[in-house]
């Protein structure tokens, strides 16, 4: 049960597939290769395991009936990259300032505008990348289950990232977070009332875990 060549036990998602297009849901979506994390999924967060048609591999799906998750965060748990995909490829994929894809450019300068909110400028006129968002983590529930994924491309997440990374960084053993699908309500300049909804970490403080969770955490 858990990982297995560095592969994560399962991944979180914010949207399901219907008809060939992503929508959001209102929980958190775990899919998983292992139906034994499947089952105590669905038994800690609700959902029942469905197996799911795809090409790849035998994967899991629970919805489950929560938007919030507590989870464990250690060390370099969180990333950021900046990518623009497109047809199974990636044109390009970079750490905000030099390329790591495609290979043939990878080290050298990628001409993305140094603040956040000029990227999000950029990306919203189609001219350059959105962020790319990747968190690894364990249930505070069960840590024993494996390192579980997120990834995301929310502006709102890669805002919030500097300031996880910093308390990351300051913490020597497991820190604990609110992992939380947020719903938010804005109103636009010509005053029509839109919602989405976006990830959250909510950081904690360090859980009264048993010395055993706190090894299998490390």
């Amino acid at each position: 049960m858990g990982t297995s060549g560095g592969r994560p036990a399962g991944r979180f998602h914010v949207a399901r597939q219907r008809g060939g297009r992503p929508f959001a849901t209102s929980v958190w979506r775990v899919t998983t290769a292992d139906s034994a994390v499947a089952d105590a999924l669905g038994r800690l967060y609700g959902g029942v395991p469905q197996l799911l048609d795809t090409r790849d591999e035998h994967l899991v799906e629970v919805l489950t009936s929560r938007d919030r998750i507590p989870i464990l965060l250690q060390g370099r748990a969180v990333s950021l990259r900046m990518a623009m995909r497109g047809g199974g490829m990636a044109f390009h994929v970079c750490d905000g300032t030099r390329f790591l894809e495609p290979a043939g450019a990878r080290g050298s300068l990628c001409g993305c505008p140094a603040s956040l909110a000029d990227r999000k400028v950029a990306a919203q006129a189609g001219r350059g990348p959105m962020p790319e968002v990747r968190i690894g983590f364990r249930l505070a529930d069960r840590p024993q289950l494996g390192v579980f994924s997120l990834v995301s491309t929310s502006w709102g997440l890669a805002a919030d990232l500097p300031a996880l990374t910093t308390a990351l960084a300051a913490a020597a053993v497991p820190v604990l977070g609110m992992l939380r699908y947020e719903r938010v309500e804005i109103a636009t300049r010509s005053g029509i009332a839109v919602s989405y909804r976006r990830p959250v970490i909510e950081m904690g403080s360090t859980p009264p875990l048993a010395q055993d969770d706190v090894r299998l955490a490390a």
